[in-house]
């Protein structure tokens, strides 16, 4: 059976930059992400991820489906994760101390600043959309 996970590509207009989180245990950069809890929707899950990891909060642009990846960790779990484009609201009140560095960073940089080169790829398959989102007007009102 597959671990479910959820996330999301947190989209900061008036920045002009995207979200990434440093993992320090893991020495890494990442999007954020994590595990489906039990009676939770995935948009819900990548919502409450991202509140946790970086304590901002997002809401989901419906215009685009999530980005689906499978994978298996380096311990041998299978994953499944829904990556999920969303703009970012502002802090979050989410008490979680399951917190990692937030590093805003600028669109042009996300794909050199990512530690995997399955992230690489995600970013590459997302990229255009989230462009859209990040220099559109109305996207995700």
């Amino acid at each position: 059976m597959k671990t479910i996970k959820a996330g999301c590509f947190l989209v900061n207009r008036e920045m002009g930059k995207i979200a990434l989180i440093y993992r320090e245990k893991q020495k890494d950069y990442s999007f954020p992400k994590g595990h489906l809890e039990k009676d939770e929707d995935l948009e819900t899950c990548a919502l409450r991820e991202t509140a946790e990891e970086t304590k901002r909060d997002g809401q989901i642009v419906k215009e685009f489906s999530p980005y689906v990846e499978n994978y298996t960790t380096p311990s041998g779990e299978e994953c499944v994760c829904y990556m999920f484009i969303a703009i970012d609201k502002g802090k979050s009140d989410n008490k979680s101390t399951d917190t990692h560095q937030l590093h805003w960073t600028s669109f042009e940089d996300v794909e050199e600043k990512l530690s995997y080169k399955s992230l690489k790829e995600m970013w590459t398959c997302v990229k255009d959309n989230v462009l859209k989102v990040l220099t559109s007007i109305d996207a995700g009102q």
